[in-house]
């Protein structure tokens, strides 16, 4: 499925609309995580896709944070 669209001025920056069909199609709403690649005249847009693995690699003793106490257990949360 294809579309037309218009670039849009958005601040300081640029903006492409998504038709609603190709989002829902693609399955992203808005603040949804994308990357754009460009391709010699083209744009390439995807989601973020992202891999559990690759980010418990990137986890080390600098950038691991203590525990955070979130106040006392609500509903039917044990701790």
């Amino acid at each position: 499925m294809g579309a037309n669209s218009h670039i849009a001025k958005w601040g300081t920056s640029l903006a492409v609309r998504i038709p609603k069909a190709i989002a829902q199609q693609w399955g992203v709403r808005e603040g949804s995580a994308i990357e754009i690649i460009p391709r010699g005249d083209h744009v390439v847009m995807r989601k973020e896709t992202y891999n559990l693995a690759d980010m418990l690699a990137q986890v080390t003793d600098n950038n691991l944070h203590s525990e955070q106490d979130s106040g006392p257990a609500q509903g039917n949360e044990e701790w």
